[in-house]
């Protein structure tokens, strides 16, 4: 008897209440549907997997899951319907779309309590795997919590027994269940789904930006990837791509539907983008590779990869299209074993190829030098590069290091001696560049107010913990956001962005309030500043130190080059000044008129 089919007794039981007959209907019937919703790479801006949500009959009060699943759980039959709902999301994917094919992986709900029952009995996904077409590589059995874990060893032991097989595991909303993060440690899962209520308003509500920023730094430190639900506004989604989340899904994106698709409703707009000149892009680390089609068989390549022992991978390409990477060292594995070859030599190479890392000619090598770094991906030494979304090439891990290495022995000859930051000739090229590109950005001029008696009353070195001490707290408010940080030199600095001037603004002067005390002996903090000897020798009260900030809106069509868009950035930040500092002053260039 299957497990989806009830027994006579849990029959009976659900044969006394109308409710209940209806339950019994749906189970003897099999009459649930899929919906499909696109869970999205935000890197990639495309679906990457899709996961099943199943409902009910349509008008019936069972259409809902949370009553479908819940009137299961309390008549009993709960592993039941899951193993019922997990058959058909699987039967209904393979059979509604050809994804399966490109390698799409699939959600799939399987809820804590079907884990822990007694009566769960494994190989049921694998068999109906095993008719379908759908490798079981691409399905990831998503943790989903109606009620406490009482019983972790038998919960993990049950788990554990998916991961062997090859599955992937997903913790559903997280933030919102019975075991949030003690679940997380113990499972060790491969991605975690943040629950919406982190995620609405993210743009807006500083405490679940910070919560976003620590879950994700948490992510990296325990090689999970992030998966935001629920997204629905644009400024969400933007937030959460400067953030750095890994996949999102959302109403925004697409709303879950009968068929699986590519398209999304939400489409990002065309961006002009900053130029970069060719040599600080993939494309001077580009170089070609011989590729091979997803249809040629584990022997062709291993030939190939024997005869050329200076290759290291192999990339798979269809119809122009990269699609795949193959690792010399994991199919030489294979092959290794006893029988690998007599197994496995006719097989086509999809099979045994990984999913590549695809960057456009035109990527800059410092946000691939970042990402590459972020995921730590020790087994592979080589991405893949694109042009108009063909093969374009490949580019080595090395070759990747040997020019940012350069890269960076050039920066250091501008970079001011104090802080390490970029001084006033890359200040200018990265301004210039986006002026360039014609497209929005902010200047953020960042002037220290009463240093100079500060330094006089202490000393010059403890002024040079300052100045250093200020760089760090730029360098911390825009770590993981889209922007540039420089030293003017003295007491200025620079940053220039296009992320939310007033967020951005807010944080550097909490931060540099904090940091800011500690510059101070007791005495001189109770009475809020220090007395120094002016310009006069005359006795005199200066404040404690606070920054004034001055921004400039910059929109396109308006700077040409940057000496006209510098002496404006400096009316703001005088404007800052002369309101008492501790503040922001804003020039927008659309609204200013030159005296």
């Amino acid at each position: 008897m299957s497990e989806a089919l009830l027994c006579e007794e849990t029959q009976a039981k659900l044969a006394v209440s109308p409710l209940g007959r209806e339950l019994l209907a749906i189970f003897q019937q099999e009459n649930i549907s899929t919906l499909f919703q696109p869970i999205v790479n935000l890197k990639k801006r495309s679906v990457y997997a899709f996961e099943c949500l199943t409902r009910g009959p349509e008008n019936s009060p069972l259409y809902s899951p949370i009553n479908l699943f819940g009137l299961a759980m309390e008549q009993g039959c709960l592993l039941q319907m899951d193993v019922l709902a997990r058959n058909v999301a699987i039967r209904n994917f393979v059979s509604a779309s050809s994804f399966h094919q490109n390698q799409a992986k699939v959600f799939i709900n399987v809820t804590v309590s079907s884990l822990l029952d007694k009566n769960h009995r494994s190989g049921k996904t694998l068999e109906l795997l095993a008719q379908s077409q759908l490798d079981l590589s691409q399905v990831v059995i998503e943790i989903t919590e109606l009620q406490p874990i009482d019983d972790c060893e038998i919960f993990l032991t049950a788990l554990n027994h998916y991961r062997s097989m090859g599955f992937k595991v997903a913790i559903d909303d997280l933030g919102s269940g019975y075991n949030g993060l003690k679940l997380w440690s113990a499972v060790k899962p491969d991605y975690v789904k943040i629950d919406k209520h982190f995620i609405s308003n993210i743009d807006t509500q500083a405490d679940k930006y910070r919560f976003m920023e620590t879950i994700l730094i948490l992510a990296k430190g325990l090689g999970t990837k992030v998966i935001a639900e629920g997204v629905e506004t644009e400024q969400e989604l933007h937030i959460l791509e400067k953030l750095g989340v890994d996949f999102v899904q959302g109403f925004l994106l697409k709303r879950p539907s009968a068929l699986p698709t590519l398209s999304l409703a939400y489409k990002w707009p065309d961006k002009r983008q900053v130029t970069v000149n060719d040599n600080e892009t993939v494309k001077v680390i580009n170089k070609h590779y011989k590729w091979v089609e997803p249809s040629e068989t584990v022997y062709e390549v291993s030939e190939f990869l024997l005869n050329n022992p200076d290759i290291s991978f192999v990339p798979v390409v269809d119809k122009g299209q990269p699609i795949g990477m193959v690792w010399r060292h994991t199919l030489m594995n294979v092959l290794a074993t006893q029988y690998g070859r007599n197994l496995h030599a006719r097989k086509a190479i999809r099979k045994f190829m990984d999913e590549p890392l695809v960057y456009d000619v035109k990527t800059p090598l410092v946000d691939v030098s970042n990402d590459i770094t972020e995921m730590g991906e020790q087994d592979k030494s080589a991405f893949i590069i694109t042009q108009s979304g063909k093969y374009g090439g490949c580019g080595s891990f090395m070759d990747l290091l040997k020019v940012m290495t350069d890269l960076k022995i050039r920066s250091a000859k501008y970079a001011n001696p104090l802080s390490g930051l970029p001084g006033n000739v890359p200040i200018q090229n990265k301004i210039q560049q986006y002026l360039n590109g014609n497209m929005a950005f902010k200047v953020i001029y960042v002037d220290v107010d009463h240093f100079k008696a500060y330094n006089d009353c202490y000393s010059f070195e403890q002024g040079d913990q300052v100045i250093s001490a200020i760089a760090n707290v730029l360098e911390s408010v825009m770590t993981g956001k889209e922007g540039f940080v420089g030293h003017i030199g003295g007491d200025d600095f620079v940053i220039v962005t296009e992320e939310d001037y007033e967020m951005v603004s807010n944080r550097v002067l909490d931060e540099f309030y904090m940091v800011s005390q500690s510059f101070y002996t007791e005495e001189d903090r109770n009475r809020g500043g220090i007395r120094a000897l002016d310009r006069d020798g005359e006795s005199q009260f200066y404040p404690m130190m606070t920054l004034s900030l001055g921004v400039l809106l910059v929109h396109p069509d308006i700077f040409d080059h940057t000496q006209k868009l510098s002496s404006i950035a400096t009316k703001a930040k005088k404007g800052a000044k002369s309101a008492g500092g501790n503040q922001y002053f804003v020039i927008d260039s659309r609204d200013y008129i030159e005296d």
